[in-house]
C-alpha cells in the first residue's frame, strides 16, 4: 500500500507510545561497490515535558549506492507521542496506537533528521526512548533517547539544604544504572516480598533491583503494634542493598495508608511515595527519593540492635494540623538505634490544634531504649509545634556512651516561630507558638557536633562537642572544640532570604529531580 507522505495522525494520550520511522532498503544500484553501514545518532532529551525527539540517520555509502531505511522508536513508560514534523520527500505517519512510520529514501553521502514531539516522562534510568535501525531487514544499529545529566553512573552528591536529585545510599545501585539482575513484579507486597527473598547472596553482591509495575500498596498502620507489610527478608550482610523501585518512575507507585515494615534488612525502597512509613529494626535498609503526606520513622524494638538506616531524600511538602511528628527515631526498652542518617530531606512544619497538648516535634528522638548515632545532612526541618528537632537524652544504661549523639551537617533546623515568619503562616483553628525553639533536648554532653548549619531559634542547655561553621540566631552554646557564631540578624530573615537559602521543593521539582 502506497503511504500518502506528510499524512499525520495524532496518538491519544491512552495510548502506548511505540514510534516507528521508516525509510526503505537499498534500491538497485548499477555497481558493486560495498555498502557502508547506515549510521544512527539520536540527541539527548533536555527536560521533561513536552519537546521534539531528534533522531538523525546518515547514508556514508559513496558512489551511487542508495538506500530504503527503517528506523523503529519505542518511547519508554509514560512518555507520550504527540506529534511528528514534516519532512520533504517522506510520508510521516503516526497512528492513534503510537505507531508512526515514515518512509524515504537516502542517496549517498546523505543523511536525514526525523523530529518527534513528545510528553517525555522518563523512566528512573532516563530514558525516553529505544531507537533501532533497519536496512534491507536487518538491523544494523541502535540507540536510546535519554534526559540530558542521567545515565549508568551515580551522581556526585551536591552540597544542598534539602532534595536535589544526588543524595543516594553508598550500599545501594544507583536507580540509572542497569543491575545485573533486573525483577520486574505486580504491585502487591506479596511480589515485593517473593522477589526479596528469592535474592541470593552472589545476586545482591552484583547488583538486584526489584522494579514494581505501577499501582497502588495498601498499608496496616505504622504504629509500633502494626501489622507489617513486610517482615523477615533481606540481609544486612550482602554486599549490595537490593533496589526496589517503580518500573515506570516516581509517582507510578503508592501506598495509600500507613504502612510498617519490620526486620527488613538490606533494601532500599526508592521513588514509592506514601501516607506514613515507619522501619522497624531495618538494619542497613533504607527509603530515598519519596515524598510522604504525614511522615517517615526509623525504630529498634525487640531487643535489637538496629544500625545503618537511611532516609534520603524523604520529603514531607506539605504543613498540616495534627498531633503526630513529622519524623521519629525510636528505640524500645532493652533495645539500640545507632549510626543512622536524614540526608537530603525537607520537612514542613507541623501545627497544633487548639485544645490539644501533644508537644509535636519534627523529628524526635526518643523511647526507652538506647538512640543516638543520629546524623541530620543537607536537610531542611521547618519547626513545628515544640522544636524543629528534639535530641531527647542519653541514660546512664546506654551501653554505647562515649559515641556521637547528634550531628547536624550542612542543614537548616528552625523554631516554628521561624516557620510562621518566613514561610508557613499559622492556620486557623491552630495554637500560636509560644516558643521559639528549635533544637530541644540535652542528648550527651560532647557527643553534639555541628558543621555548615543554620539555626533559627534557641538551642537546649546542653554542652557540644565539635562546631565548625554554624550560625544561631538566639542561642549559643558552649563546645568542647569550636564555636556557634551568634547572628541575631537571622531572627530578622524573611521569606526572600530563606527562598534563596533554602527553596520550597515543588512537585515539578521533585519530577523532575526523580525522573
Amino acid at each position: 500500500m502506497e503511504l500518502d507522505r506528510r499524512t499525520v495522525l495524532r496518538a491519544g494520550a491512552w495510548a502506548t507510545p511505540v514510534i516507528m520511522v521508516a525509510v526503505q532498503a537499498p534500491l538497485a544500484a548499477a555497481s558493486e561497490e560495498t555498502p557502508v553501514p547506515l549510521t544512527l545518532t539520536v540527541e539527548p532529551v533536555s527536560a521533561v515535558g513536552e519537546q521534539w525527539l531528534t533522531f538523525t540517520v546518515t547514508n556514508p555509502t559513496p558512489a551511487s549506492i542508495a538506500s530504503e531505511v527503517m528506523l523503529v522508536v519505542t518511547a519508554s513508560g509514560a512518555t507520550t507521542l504527540i506529534d511528528a514534523e514534516p519532512l520533504d520527500g517522506w510520508t510521516t505517519t503516526i497512528s492513534p496506537t503510537g505507531t508512526a512510520t515514515a518512509v524515504g529514501v537516502l542517496a549517498p553521502g546523505a543523511g536525514a533528521t526525523i523530529s518527534l514531539r513528545a510528553d517525555v516522562q522518563p523512566l528512573p534510568n532516563g530514558s525516553v526512548a529505544s531507537a533501532t535501525l533497519f536496512e534491507s531487514g536487518t538491523a544494523v544499529g541502535g540507540a536510546n533517547a535519554v534526559i540530558a545529566g542521567y545515565g549508568e553512573t551515580r551522581p556526585a552528591v551536591v552540597r544542598s539544604f534539602g532534595p536535589n536529585g544526588t543524595h543516594w545510599p553508598a550500599h545501594t545501585p544507583w536507580i540509572g544504572a542497569v543491575a545485573p539482575h533486573t525483577i520486574d513484579v505486580d504491585c502487591t507486597w506479596a511480589a515485593i516480598g517473593a522477589a526479596i527473598r528469592a535474592v541470593t547472596a552472589e545476586q545482591a553482591a552484583a547488583g538486584v533491583h526489584i522494579r514494581v509495575r505501577p499501582g497502588t500498596l495498601p498499608g496496616n498502620g505504622s504504629s509500633s503494634g502494626s501489622t507489617p507489610v513486610l517482615r523477615g527478608m533481606g540481609d544486612a550482610n550482602w554486599g549490595q542493598n537490593v533496589l526496589v523501585s517503580p518500573l515506570e518512575g516516581w509517582g507510578s507507585v503508592t501506598i495509600s495508608t500507613p504502612a510498617r515494615l519490620r526486620d527488613v534488612h538490606g533494601v532500599t525502597f526508592a521513588r514509592i511515595n506514601g501516607d506514613r512509613m515507619l522501619l522497624t529494626n531495618g538494619t542497613r535498609s533504607a527509603w530515598a527519593q519519596s515524598r510522604f503526606t504525614a511522615g517517615f520513622s526509623m525504630a529498634s524494638s525487640y531487643n535489637a540492635v538496629t544500625e545503618n538506616c537511611g532516609a534520603y531524600e524523604i520529603v514531607v511538602l506539605e504543613p498540616r494540623t495534627g498531633i503526630t511528628d513529622p519524623l521519629g527515631y525510636a528505640a524500645g526498652a532493652g533495645s539500640t538505634l545507632d549510626k543512622s542518617v536524614f540526608e537530603g530531606c525537607y520537612v514542613a512544619p507541623v501545627f497544633r490544634p487548639v485544645g490539644a497538648t501533644d508537644h509535636l516535634d519534627t523529628l524526635q528522638m526518643y523511647g526507652n531504649g538506647w538512640y543516638r548515632g543520629l546524623t541530620v545532612r543537607d536537610s531542611t526541618f521547618f519547626g513545628s509545634r515544640n522544636c524543629g528537632l528534639q535530641i531527647g537524652g542519653s541514660p546512664a544504661s546506654d551501653p554505647r556512651r562515649g559515641t556521637p549523639f547528634v550531628t547536624i551537617d550542612h542543614s537548616v533546623i528552625t523554631s516554628q516561630a521561624t516557620a510562621v515568619r518566613v514561610r508557613y503562616p499559622q492556620p486557623a483553628d491552630t495554637e500560636p507558638p509560644t516558643i521559639n525553639q528549635a533544637i530541644n533536648g540535652s542528648g550527651e554532653a560532647g557527643q553534639l557536633h555541628a558543621y555548615d548549619s543554620y539555626v533559627f531559634g534557641t538551642i537546649y542547655e546542653s554542652t557540644w562537642g565539635t562546631v565548625r561553621n554554624t550560625l544561631a540566631s538566639s542561642t549559643v552554646r558552649p563546645a568542647n572544640d569550636g564555636a556557634f557564631t551568634a547572628d541575631p540578624s537571622l531572627e530578622q530573615w524573611g521569606a526572600a532570604e530563606f527562598d534563596q537559602l533554602t527553596p520550597e521543593p515543588t512537585e515539578g521539582y521533585l519530577a523532575q529531580i526523580w525522573s
